[in-house]
């Protein structure tokens, strides 16, 4: 992980060690019973750390990247070969006093279902009661195939991941309805109507007193199956 000043100067490289992981429960609770797939799984980590850095002006970046997604995602292009970037910025505290990120709620479902409509809870919290609109939003690119474990060196701009055809930010499923979020709920709603892997991207813009603070880009997977319906009306 790497720590930059706001000129993009590398201030520290942090080696977090892997402690595990544990699986995810893949029930999602619909409005009939559902029999749940058996040939899904997907694994949770939780790094942590602590680095202590002085006031700079301008703020910090922390900068993670990794390659690479699934290859069997369908709305992007080159999936196999295009990586993340997970990142977040420490705003001046001369300008903006300290602050915290604000945290999602839930964790996205393992998966959801082809064909029926979803509601889910994609809110955030915040420490410092300020106030937060969410978006969606384009992931965005990491390291590629090449080089999939970069170690930190200069700042790294930020490359938008690419749509594939018949995707686009406000259409991330290619679904009728599309996928929309309530700006102040953080609703999550849509159905899906395409099988398949998708990257998702949700943003939560965090403000105080009507300034702009910061932006927490969540980047997930969804992944769409066909459900057997053990209730049917």
């Amino acid at each position: 992980i790497g720590v930059f000043n706001a000129s993009g100067v590398l201030v520290q490289s942090l080696s977090i060690p892997f402690v595990g992981s544990d699986t995810l429960d893949p029930a999602i609770n619909y409005y009939c019973g559902i029999t749940l797939p058996t040939n899904i799984c997907v694994e949770r980590s939780t790094y942590t750390f602590t680095v202590n850095l002085p006031p700079s002006t301008g703020g910090y970046i922390i900068e993670y990247q990794r390659c690479c997604r699934n290859n069997s995602i369908l709305n992007i292009v080159n999936p196999g070969g295009t990586g993340d970037t997970f990142m977040a910025t420490i705003p001046d505290v001369s300008t903006f006093g300290y602050n915290s990120n604000p945290v999602f709620t839930n964790w996205p479902p393992v998966f959801i279902c082809n064909n029926l409509p979803i509601t889910l809870d994609h809110s955030a919290t915040d420490a410092d009661g300020d106030s937060l609109v969410y978006t969606l939003c384009t992931p965005w690119e990491g390291a590629d195939d090449i080089n999939p474990m970069p170690l930190p060196s200069a700042y790294t701009p930020i490359v938008p991941l690419v749509w594939n055809t018949g995707f686009s930010v406000s259409d991330m499923l290619g679904s009728t309805p599309q996928l929309q979020i309530h700006p102040t709920t953080g609703l999550l709603t849509g159905t899906p109507n395409i099988v398949g892997q998708f990257v998702v991207g949700v943003c939560v813009e965090e403000y105080r007193n009507g300034v702009f603070l910061d932006e927490t880009k969540r980047d997930f997977q969804f992944n769409v199956v066909n459900c057997s319906l053990s209730v049917v009306s």
